[in-house]
């Protein structure tokens, strides 16, 4: 079985991924019977139901046949099997299918299951027994605030390399369409991933995007990658890219994608850039293409608005707990890592540009050079930081534009 935990975050991800494969499910529980119900609606075929213990009554899932890990042997090196309960279950069952030899295997994040249950809810076929399973469940989940929760391991961790970008979009959650050109030093970045890999030994943390501002503008770019593959090998790295300069790339550089396993992941933005063109040359070049959560061949782009709280009154607890991309979005720049973008960006650069004094404190960021374990780390992640009062955790969408950048885009 792959080392990797692969995680899906977005429905259209999900469909994209699974529709048309040889499915299992592994789970019995709620989870697991509301994301079944939703595969199903999308046409999926669902062929084995996989359980640690029958005791779950895995019968009143459906008409589908159930394993129970450790029984039986089915062959399943065709099969892609989608792990469907809570993410503090997931190591464990990373561990009880590990003599599984799936074709692939993904987990359900708690985020998709939320974004799940709140959709398929059906209250009007009938069905109240179900659709009230459902409201429990999201009840639940809102009531017990499950991003307060330190998770397992990082989920995602955003690798900042640059500030600035070829492409100034309207209210950039990154800042990048109003930052100086500034390139963070290779060898800055070399030394603060491999101390990220001592503090997690070299594994969990599931996703590391290397982003900016537009990586693709950094002149060290390669050797950035091949760092970040030396010190997590089995971590989805994934380069995030506006695609202004992706098809004027050079041999070196997907040759460098290539043998260190990297995603190009591309925001399909609405300008005039030929996609189809890139996602053929990374087929060619036999690298890793898809398009950023949110976008694709179906899919507009939208942008959406991380309102700043000039004053700092905002509650940090609930803008925490409305904040998309809380106990999520990790970042890291320069020996510090940050829950988010929106803390060490705004700081730095929303404040030079418009001569605002958002402050941050010690506690809004750790010294990655001074924590002790992983486990500090996780613990930070999933608590609200001081510095959330000058964000209101709500972050509405419009429709995507070129930044003016005016000092509204984000007040």
């Amino acid at each position: 079985m792959d080392n990797e935990m692969k995680y899906l975050n977005k429905p259209d991800e999900l469909v994209e991924t699974l529709q048309n494969n040889k499915l299992a499910l592994y789970g019995a529980g709620k989870v697991a019977k509301i994301v079944l119900k939703y595969c199903i609606s999308k046409g999926m075929i669902i062929n084995n139901i996989f359980v640690s213990s029958k005791k779950c009554n895995p019968d009143k899932l459906s008409d589908i046949p159930v394993v129970e890990i450790g029984t039986q042997r089915e062959k399943t090196e065709k099969t892609i099997l989608l792990v469907c309960t809570m993410e503090n279950l997931h190591s464990e069952i990373r561990s009880e299918i590990k003599d599984y030899h799936f074709k692939e295997v993904y987990y359900i994040t708690n985020s998709l299951f939320q974004w799940i249950a709140e959709n398929t809810a059906d209250r009007n076929m009938g069905a109240k027994g179900e659709a009230q399973v459902i409201q429990e469940q999201i009840s639940l989940l809102k009531n017990s605030m499950f991003k307060f929760i330190p998770r397992p391991c990082i989920e995602y961790m955003v690798v900042n390399i640059l500030d600035h970008c070829n492409l100034r979009c309207k209210g950039c959650d990154h800042f990048a369409c109003i930052a100086d050109p500034y390139f963070v030093p290779e060898e800055t970045i070399h030394r603060d991933i491999k101390r990220m890999s001592e503090l997690f030994k070299g594994d969990n943390i599931v996703q590391i995007a290397v982003m900016g501002g537009e990586p693709l503008l950094h002149p060290e770019l390669n050797k950035i990658l091949k760092d970040v593959r030396e010190s997590f090998p089995y971590a989805i790295i994934r380069l995030t890219t506006n695609g202004l300069l992706l098809l004027r790339q050079n041999e070196e550089f997907w040759r460098v994608c290539r043998e260190n396993k990297v995603t190009i992941v591309n925001t399909k933005y609405p300008i005039n850039l030929n996609f189809e063109e890139m996602k053929r040359k990374a087929s060619e070049e036999n690298v890793s293409f898809k398009f950023f959560e949110g976008t694709g061949d179906h899919f507009v782009k939208k942008s959406f608005k991380k309102i700043i709280n000039l004053e700092g009154t905002s509650n940090p607890v609930k803008s925490f707990a409305n904040c998309h991309v809380s106990n999520y979005g990790n970042f890291l720049m320069e020996g510090k890592l940050y829950g988010c973008p929106f803390s060490c960006q705004s700081y730095r650069i929303f404040n030079k540009k418009y001569n605002q004094n958002l402050r941050l404190t010690d506690g809004d960021y750790l010294d990655i050079y001074k924590v002790q374990d992983m486990k500090e780390i996780l613990e930070f992640a999933s608590k609200p930081r001081t510095y959330c009062r000058y964000c209101s955790g709500l972050s509405p969408k419009f429709d995507w534009t070129r930044s003016r950048q005016e000092i509204t885009e984000w007040i």
